[in-house]
């Protein structure tokens, strides 16, 4: 980059390898969303979305992912996650699956990042609010959503998709240095964060991202890789190499 005749410097991880979190308690017991959950289960009530732990399955499923991602990638220099439960335990189980010394360098780098949460449902969130109040508020959001947009509607006291694009711009604020310039960074996030990723480092519109979106939806432990290409655009840009590949 060139400013008034001045070259700057453009610090960017060489690999940047995101994946959504695996299977929690949550996504077992409503497969077609939380909105839609006719009964919650006893061990779901009063737990709000943040603390939803992940399920047998998805200890299993990241296992399977960390196995792979180590014969794949090796070691990464850095892991981002949210500090939900659910992205917690998937991290941590992913790097458990590296060889000791990998592992044991990985642990001292693994860091929590409040930029990577979840979309916040505000009153939506069906672990603390009662479900005959809950239909009523999906009912109207899902009528305002179709007016809005998925992209700018946002629950009630919660965050539209908007914010989180916000989020993931600050985020790379943090890994676009130059002490993780030329990295491997491993992060560790939710299926709406995940997918602003790509608003940013692809270039998209907010239509598109959406679009995207409905054609393949974020899957649980599903990972994404992209590689920094310094010979495309006029001074480099990330390259998708595969977008919400399962490996259990």
């Amino acid at each position: 980059m060139i400013l008034r005749g001045k070259r700057m410097n453009v610090y960017r991880p060489q690999t940047l390898v995101i994946v959504r979190h695996a299977e929690s308690v949550w996504n077992k017991n409503a497969e077609h969303g939380r909105g839609r959950v006719n009964k919650v289960p006893d061990e779901l009530k009063g737990v709000p979305d943040h603390l939803t732990p992940l399920s047998a399955a998805g200890e299993s499923q990241a296992v399977l992912t960390g196995r792979i991602l180590d014969m794949m990638f090796g070691e990464f220099e850095t892991i981002y996650h949210s500090p939900w439960v659910r992205t917690t335990q998937t991290a941590k189980i992913i790097v458990d699956q590296f060889p000791d010394e990998a592992r044991e360098r990985m642990e001292k780098r693994l860091f929590k990042n409040l930029f990577l949460t979840e979309q916040d449902f505000g009153y939506l969130d069906a672990g603390v609010t009662p479900p005959a109040e809950l239909k009523k508020l999906y009912d109207r959001f899902y009528k305002e959503r179709e007016i809005i947009g998925k992209f700018y509607a946002k629950p009630p006291n919660g965050d539209a998709w908007l914010a989180k694009c916000k989020d993931t711009h600050n985020f790379f604020d943090i890994i676009f240095r130059q002490n993780r310039h030329g990295q491997k960074i491993l992060i560790v996030t939710h299926g709406v964060t995940m997918q602003t990723f790509r608003y940013h480092l692809e270039r998209i519109n907010e239509e598109k991202l959406v679009e995207l979106y409905e054609a393949d939806k974020n899957k649980n432990c599903g990972v994404s890789h992209y590689e920094w290409n310094p010979k495309l655009g006029s001074g480099g840009r990330y390259e998708l190499k595969f977008w919400n590949k399962v490996f259990y």
